[in-house]
């Protein structure tokens, strides 16, 4: 983990000090810059967004600690001062950087509200939580303490409530492994579990298994099928006893219980016949489910 900070921070210091080497421009190079970039010279286009890449690491250092990599919000405000590159008009009078500013606050805005959390927070909630942490800065550097919220209330001449609202917007990574609860002994994933509903691999199981059981009940006969239907409640009902069964069907209770005997029989036969086809050969690992016995209780 150090290593890796550490190689991120040495290609940062690369980087800053290459763009250091690209020269500011004056107005009227940046106009000529435009001309060229305007008949089609990529060259141009290119001069012109190199020196002003300094610019973009100012921009982007504002935004630091709120849910991505600083050389994320590089990259994005990188392409925010392209984006401008080709939209500028050197004829309407207006600085290069000025008009590019907006463009890079907008690239930058945009990946932080699309990235740096799970849920995306709309560019104008990231603003407003942007303008709460710099006056937490604010304050904290000329109170020497934390302020409270109500004094970041004040400066802002925001309600309680207001920022209340902002600040639920949380930019920081969770894992649902994480603890949480008095004792810090549950994860997050715990208390997301609904219990009332099936585990799917429970479920996928279950209904595997019941297409499995109708089409081998399809080769019994209507005797065999009535009397496992009544017998295990497969037709919605509950479980009948051999006797109820020999009620319903005008037969003895010795007699359902051959007729189901005998289908259970059948049924293995037709288990195993399957086992046998569908077994893939000289397979490394058995698949999971492969083999799966449907086990019917006397």
């Amino acid at each position: 983990m150090e290593s890796t900070q550490h190689e991120r921070a040495t290609i940062l210091s690369r980087y800053f000090s290459e763009i250091r080497n690209y020269p500011l421009l004056s107005k009227e190079q940046e106009q000529s810059l435009a001309d060229r970039l305007r008949r089609g010279c990529k060259n141009a286009m290119h001069e012109l967004v190199k020196s002003n890449l300094s610019f973009v690491v100012k921009v982007a250092s504002e935004y630091r600690n709120l849910g991505l990599p600083f050389e994320d919000l590089l990259n994005e405000g990188n392409i925010g001062l392209i984006e401008a590159a080709n939209r500028y008009d050197a004829g309407k009078g207006t600085k290069f950087i000025t008009y590019a500013i907006w463009w890079i606050r907008k690239s930058i805005l945009k990946a932080l509200s699309e990235h740096s959390s799970l849920v995306r927070v709309p560019t104008y909630q990231m603003k407003k939580v942007r303008e709460i942490r710099d006056a937490e800065s604010s304050l904290r550097r000329s109170l020497g303490r934390k302020p409270a919220r109500e004094e970041i209330s004040q400066r802002l001449e925001r309600s309680l409530s207001k920022i209340d609202q902002v600040l639920q917007f949380s930019l920081r990574e969770m894992s649902l492994d994480d603890k949480v609860g008095k004792e810090r002994d549950t994860s997050i994933a715990d208390f997301l579990v609904d219990d009332n509903s099936a585990s799917p691999e429970d479920d996928l199981i279950r209904r595997e298994a019941n297409s499995l059981v109708t089409e081998a009940m399809a080769h019994l006969s209507d005797q065999e099928r009535e009397v496992l239907r009544h017998r295990f409640g497969m037709a919605g009902g509950p479980a009948l006893t051999l006797k109820d069964i020999g009620e319903i069907m005008s037969i003895s209770r010795e007699r359902v219980r051959q007729i189901e005997c005998q289908a259970k029989l059948r049924l293995r036969k037709i288990f195993a016949r399957r086992r046998i086809v569908k077994a893939p050969p000289k397979r490394p690992f058995p698949t999971r489910g492969a083999g799966r016995r449907i086990r019917f209780s006397g």
